[in-house]
């Protein structure tokens, strides 16, 4: 038993040797198969790597489409968000350009409603007043204004007052700071007129309607539709010449009927005519009086 032992250990201790040996040669090789694939002018290599690349392309190009898909997304979603903040931005400004554009445009109205507003002259001299209306009347029987002038501002009761160079009434109560102007269609309104045309004298007459009546002189030239009222300078409140409207309509039932160039609801800026021949008259009647 133990010669049989004995035999089975030298074995055993052959078998270990020549496991290490074999060991050792393999590794000795593997190193220089390392070495020599670590050459990098090795031809076989090249056609390895060449082969591997062939082969493993498509493979690549599967595989990285995906990934550049998801890139290109991310980096279109990256500038979505840009380009709509950027839109935000100026649909900001083109709200902002529009409240300017707006409020221009209100100012260009309210400039032009000013330019309109030009001095009237009477051989060089001036004698208008400009200002706003700032009230109605309060009353559904007559027709007149609130504007934001008074005597401390040089008016006076029976001037002229003016839109647009056009007669639209005359003042008829003065306040330190305001005064009422009573438009020509008030039933109160009795104004001097004439036919441009004709010169044919006549009075427009307020009848609390949009159109006043035209009561004309008998023995006169006829007058026609369409023909331009303007003040025939009579009883020296207002000069002559200011248009007023044009006759609009002519009947046995309404009489003469007057279109007036200016619509009341259209008057916001006024002029007053800041002249009046009225007491120079009087004094004229006073200190010259008939004689036989």
């Amino acid at each position: 038993m133990n010669k049989l032992s004995t035999s089975q250990n030298m074995k055993m201790q052959m078998i270990k040797r020549l496991v290490r040996k074999v060991f050792i040669i393999l590794f000795i090789l593997f190193s220089f198969v390392l070495i020599f694939i670590g050459k990098p002018d090795n031809i076989i290599i090249s056609k390895t790597s060449g082969v591997v690349v062939d082969v493993m392309s498509p493979f690549v190009k599967v595989i990285s489409y995906p990934i550049y898909m998801v890139g290109t997304f991310i980096k279109d979603v990256k500038n979505f968000r840009q380009v709509d903040a950027q839109n935000k931005e100026l649909r900001d400004e083109v709200s902002k350009l529009k409240e300017q554009l707006n409020y221009l445009k209100q100012m260009e109205v309210e400039n032009n409603s000013l330019k309109k507003l030009v001095n009237y002259t009477s051989n060089g001299i001036n004698y208008l007043l400009s200002t706003k209306v700032v009230g109605a009347s309060g009353s559904g029987f007559t027709h007149s204004f609130i504007i934001d002038a008074g005597a401390r501002h040089g008016v006076k009761k029976y001037q002229g007052v003016l839109v647009d160079g056009y007669l639209v009434g005359q003042i008829y109560s003065v306040g330190k700071n305001y005064s009422r102007m009573l438009l020509i269609t008030d039933a109160l309104s009795k104004i001097p007129v004439q036919i441009e045309r004709t010169r044919t004298r006549a009075f427009l007459i307020g009848n609390n309607t949009d159109y006043p009546n035209l009561a004309h002189f008998e023995n006169q030239e006829p007058i026609q539709i369409g023909d331009v009222v303007v003040t025939s300078g009579m009883g020296g409140n207002l000069p002559s010449g200011i248009p007023i409207g044009i006759v609009g309509s002519i009947s046995e039932e309404s009489g003469i009927i007057v279109q007036p160039f200016i619509n009341k609801s259209n008057i916001e800026y006024v002029k007053v005519l800041k002249t009046s021949h009225t007491e120079g008259i009087q004094n004229f009647i006073n200190n010259n009086p008939l004689t036989e």
